[in-house]
This record gives structure tokens, C-alpha cells and sequence, in this order.
């Protein structure tokens, strides 16, 4: 009588097992749409901020190579429609007005030549580059919609470029900061395409390819902007070594030797202090600023001064031959440094703001992703927020 009893007091509890909650040790459920949502995401805001960086990067050549010759004629190109909907005949962007025309065709040959839309408007000291948004607005309506985006081909052969070389100077040089060496040599290796791609974003709307123009560059072009290319590359890897130095200087070695300390340790007192946080950003803002932005400078109107004379360009600029790293400073004048100036405090707020909330919002995607686990981004930040009282190194 118990056999048979004790048979059905099992199959009744298990039963009950299978049909109540799982175990806590088998695997969570995935969350489908929260991964789908957070790819989707990040493809998007990565995708935005290429993009916009890279509208950013074209608007910044301009804005430092474009300059008022002296012997150009202030009249405006042709007149354009402060409200950025003009357009010229059947439909197409309005063509330069260049010395062929018809009122200049008695005109000696010393005539000024025309500035092609040197004042937007014919409004007097409003250079092309005066604003992001005039700028934008102008290369829309000399090359078209994708204008914002000239070069980004070459640009993005310029990347894969820099990566395969970089990997063969890393290996010639393992020490820890060889890195650096590696970087500098890296970009007078691929000197050349970032020549070609400031010619193409001063050049206007063509047929022919970057490798085309390329393949026509005189080799003593490359050899003099060569200088300028290697001061870009050694003020630009400083930027990254300083701070590089002082996080080694402020974070223990053994977070870099041993990623697993001592179970009684604390895994997240390696982290840095908001004070450490501030003098790196300092440090790296301050040689930023000083040195890479000047050098950067030096270099886009050295390039810019091997453009072909014979070539018209989609900014006026001084044409007088190729220049030197001091002359290329010397010659940037006060009002070029403004516009440079306004353009970075106007951009890059707008920037920072972005970048924050883009990245706010993957923040609490990626936690709902992780599901129970989330809650171990919530310890690491209370963690760090309580290191921040004198407890972190």
C-alpha cells in the first residue's frame, strides 16, 4: 500500500517542479528586441557621428585655406539667394562666372581676376567660410547634396592605409612607446593621399577620380609638403604620449600587470579621480590647442599652396606658389584664425552635448540588454563614485 502511495507522492512534486518557476542557475531568457534596439542604436549614432566628423573635417579645410588674394576682384561670382533655395539654369547648381564671359571679353589682360563666390550674396566680408551652416550651404549649391561629404572616398583609403602601415612600423618597433614612432612615420607613409584629399575638397566638381589625380601629382609636391606632414605627425602622437604618461604615473602597475588582484582588494580602486581626469584632459586640450591645431594648420595651406595654378578652385585662395611652414603661418591672417576659432566654439559644444546624450542612452539600452546582470554597471559606477572620496590611489 506505501509503494504505491510514495510512486504517486513523486510524480505529483515532479510535476510541479517542471510546471513552476526555472531554477535561478539556468540561463536568463535573451531580450531580442533590447539587442536589436541597441544595435540599431549604435549603428546609427556611430554612423552620425562619421559622418557629421567628417563634414566637420571638409568645413575645416576650407575654413583655414581660403584667404583673399590679392589680386581678385570683390565683385561676387554671381548672386545667390540668401535663403539657400537658388538655383541656376534647368535646375543645376549656378556656375562660376569666370573672364569668358561676354562684359569681360575687351577686358585687358591685366584685369583683376573674379573671385568665384568670394562674398555670398555680394555681401561685403562675408567669406564663404564665415559659419558652418554657410559653408554647407554654399558646397550644396556649387557640387550638390553630397558636397558636405567631398573626399570621403580617398579618405576612407587614407584609414586603410594608415592601419596596414601602422601595423608593419609597430612591429620594427616593440619597445612600450614605439607606438609613437610607429604613428609619426606612419603618416609621411601616407602623406601623399592626405594631399590628394585636401586638393579634392578645394577642387570643384569633376569627372576625375582621386587615384587619376593622384597619379598626376608631381612627386616635388609630395617632397614639400613632407615637413609640414611630419610636424602634423609628431605634435599629434605628443598629443596622445602626455597622457599617456600621467595615467601611468597616477594608476598602480599592478592594473596593468595583474587584471585579477587580491580577492580582499578592491578591483576598482584603479580607477582615476575626477582631479586626475582634469589635469589629463588639461594636459592633452592644452597640447591640442597649442601645437597639433598650428601644425594642422601649417600643413592644410601648405597643401593647399602646391594646388595646381591652373586648376580653379571652390574657394578663393592666394596663389602664389609654393609656400614654406613659416610662410604658411605668417601669411594666416588674424581674420582667418577668427573664423577658425568660431567655428570650433560654435561645433564642438554641440558635439560634447551629442556625445553625452548618445551615450546616456546606450548606457541604459546596454543595461537592459544585460538584464539581472545589469546591475553590475550600476555597482561599478557607485564603486567609482565612492572612489572619488580619497579611497582611489
Amino acid at each position: 500500500m506505501l509503494e504505491p502511495g510514495r510512486r504517486l507522492l513523486n510524480a505529483a512534486m515532479a510535476v510541479s517542479v517542471t510546471s513552476g518557476p526555472p531554477p535561478s542557475d539556468q540561463p536568463e531568457p535573451v531580450n531580442v528586441f533590447a539587442i536589436i534596439l541597441f544595435m540599431v542604436t549604435l549603428f546609427l549614432a556611430g554612423a552620425g557621428f562619421i559622418l557629421f566628423d567628417y563634414t566637420f573635417q571638409v568645413v575645416k579645410i576650407l575654413t583655414i585655406v581660403e584667404d583673399l588674394p590679392s589680386d581678385y576682384d570683390l565683385a561676387p561670382a554671381y548672386d545667390v539667394d540668401v535663403t539657400g533655395e537658388s538655383e541656376g539654369e534647368d535646375g543645376m547648381p549656378p556656375h562660376y562666372r569666370d573672364d569668358t564671359d561676354a562684359e569681360h571679353a575687351d577686358a585687358s589682360p591685366t584685369t583683376p581676376k573674379i573671385a568665384p563666390g568670394l562674398f555670398l550674396g555680394g555681401t561685403p566680408g562675408k567669406y564663404i567660410t564665415s559659419s558652418f551652416r554657410q559653408t554647407i550651404r554654399y558646397l550644396r549649391q556649387e557640387a550638390g547634396f553630397f558636397s558636405a561629404w567631398r573626399g570621403f572616398s580617398v579618405n576612407i583609403v587614407y584609414a586603410i592605409a594608415a592601419s596596414c602601415v601602422n601595423g608593419i612600423f609597430r612591429s620594427m618597433f616593440p619597445f612600450p612607446f614605439g607606438k609613437y614612432i610607429a604613428g609619426t612615420l606612419v603618416m609621411l607613409a601616407v602623406s601623399p593621399l592626405s594631399l590628394v584629399h585636401t586638393h579634392v575638397v578645394l577642387a570643384p566638381p569633376t569627372k576625375e577620380t582621386w587615384f587619376g589625380r593622384l597619379s598626376r601629382l608631381p612627386f616635388r609636391s609630395i617632397l614639400h609638403t613632407l615637413p609640414a606632414a611630419f610636424l602634423v605627425a609628431a605634435t599629434g602622437q605628443l598629443t596622445y604620449a602626455l597622457p599617456d604618461i600621467m595615467v601611468k604615473a597616477f594608476v598602480p602597475a599592478r592594473a596593468f600587470d595583474d587584471p585579477t588582484p587580491p580577492a580582499d582588494d578592491n578591483p576598482y580602486q584603479s580607477m582615476l579621480t575626477p582631479l586626475q581626469c582634469l589635469a589629463i584632459y588639461s594636459v592633452f586640450l592644452s597640447v591640442h590647442v597649442l601645437l597639433f591645431i598650428p601644425s594642422m594648420i601649417i600643413m592644410y595651406r601648405v597643401q593647399a599652396s602646391v594646388y595646381s595654378p591652373t586648376e580653379e578652385a571652390i574657394i578663393p585662395f592666394e596663389r602664389t606658389g609654393a609656400q614654406s611652414i613659416v610662410r604658411a603661418w605668417t601669411s594666416y591672417t588674424a581674420e582667418g584664425r577668427w573664423r577658425l576659432v568660431r567655428l570650433y566654439a560654435r561645433v564642438m559644444p554641440l558635439v560634447w552635448l551629442a556625445a553625452f546624450g548618445v551615450g546616456t542612452v546606450l548606457f541604459f539600452e546596454l543595461r537592459w540588454v544585460m538584464g539581472d546582470r545589469g546591475h553590475v554597471l550600476d555597482v561599478i559606477l557607485h564603486q567609482w563614485l565612492r572612489n572619488q572620496n580619497g579611497r582611489a590611489p
